[in-house]
Parts: structure tokens; C-alpha cells; sequence
């Protein structure tokens, strides 16, 4: 995956996570706004479509994206921000 790959699908994971905030701050003062709970469904689907993207085929994002089966490998790839700065 490319440098500019990365970057956008980065992008995506942050748009999405950005709008699920979004959303929640607003459901916090209006929960049964229909629309509003299928906003942040949409981006929450999108958000992780998007992590699980980058962390197959980049690494994870976060700890909770390691498998441990067999070993600690969260400390295996450069940090999230370590790869940012190597584009």
C-alpha cells in the first residue's frame, strides 16, 4: 500500500470517528431523533470498515486490534504516528 493509500484510508477512519462524535454530542440531547441514530450508524459502519482496513493492511490502529493468539505484536509495527511521518 502506498503512502498516499495509507493517508486516505487514515483519512477515512478520522472522517468517520469525527462524525460519530459529532453525532453523539448531538443524541446526547436528542436520542430518539431517527435520523440523527441512522447518522452515526453510518458512520460507525464506516469508521470500522475503514479500521479494519488499515489495520490489514497496515497494522493497528489501536491495541484492541492485535490478535494475541500467540504473542504481544502491537509493539511489532511503527506507532500510527511513526508511519504517518514516513509517507
Amino acid at each position: 500500500m502506498s503512502g498516499s493509500e495509507r493517508r486516505e484510508v487514515l483519512n477515512r477512519v478520522q472522517q468517520a470517528g469525527f462524525a460519530m462524535d459529532e453525532a453523539i454530542l448531538y443524541l446526547d440531547t436528542h436520542p430518539c431523533d431517527g435520523t440523527a441514530l441512522a447518522f452515526y450508524q453510518k458512520a460507525r459502519d464506516e469508521q470500522r470498515r475503514a479500521a479494519c482496513e488499515y489495520n490489514a493492511k497496515v497494522g493497528p490502529l489501536t491495541n484492541d486490534q492485535v490478535d494475541p493468539a500467540n504473542r504481544w505484536s502491537w509493539t511489532d509495527c511503527p506507532w500510527p504516528w511513526e508511519k504517518e511521518a514516513n509517507y
